[in-house]
């Protein structure tokens, strides 16, 4: 979600609380390097052509149990966010912007915004969004167009059958800017300092949606080949 390797300043107010709370945990000393329980994942950017699928910016289409088409899961999240604060209008303008970079400044601007109530019913609305995105997508056809940045994508397979091929791997959104749905580190550096990653929500999201999968397929917690 922004530049690769480079840390940057929270523009949003209550982003920049939450990663000063966070920080304070994290301290400034070395790490100590925490190993992996399964082989990981790293994915940011939704041009990647491996694993843009699973960035929150990925362009595809898909509708919402309300009947709302929505082009990326950022529109899913955004919209909801507004939804949640009763405000149309940035809703409205929400659903009608033609890049994720857009939906997500505009989601700062809700108004009657409260982070307590944000930060409570925010991760099963991305976790929400993310299985719509999973299972509700447009399929082969629509995907093999390539991205709104002229990418292309990896779509021989649904999206569902994707998240599962990942199997028992960690998840992780290698975003340096963010430290909230990402670690705050880029791929080159997160594994050494995997003791000061961040909470990885979003990467969290989807690997509960891909257990979800495996269990309404029968499988519980085996490895998908």
């Amino acid at each position: 979600m922004a530049k690769k390797n480079k840390r940057s300043q929270k523009v949003a107010s209550t982003a920049k609380l939450e990663n000063a709370l966070l920080s304070q945990t994290s301290g400034t000393e070395t790490p100590t390097p925490v190993p992996s329980p399964n082989p990981v994942v790293y994915f940011w950017r939704e041009t990647d052509t491996e694993t843009g699928w699973l960035s929150q910016w990925y362009p595809c289409d898909f509708t919402g149990e309300d009947g709302i088409l929505y082009r990326t899961a950022e529109h899913y999240m955004m919209y909801r966010k507004a939804r949640l604060f009763s405000d149309t209008e940035v809703g409205d303008l929400i659903l009608a912007a033609d890049h994720p970079r857009k939906v997500k400044a505009l989601g700062r601007k809700v108004k009657n915004f409260d982070p307590r109530i944000w930060n409570h019913e925010r991760e099963v609305i991305v976790r929400e969004g993310t299985r719509l995105k999973f299972t509700r997508a447009v399929r082969e056809e629509g995907l093999r167009r390539g991205s709104a940045v002229g990418a292309p994508l990896v779509a021989l397979l649904s999206l569902r059958q994707l998240l599962l091929s990942t199997g028992d791997r960690e998840l992780v959104e290698a975003s340096p800017m963010d430290r909230i749905w990402g670690i705050g580190f880029g791929t080159a550096n997160a594994a050494e300092n995997r003791g000061r990653w961040g909470w990885n929500l979003l990467g969290k999201a989807l690997m509960q949606v891909r257990e979800d999968f495996r269990r309404e397929d029968g499988q519980g917690e085996k490895q998908v080949e």
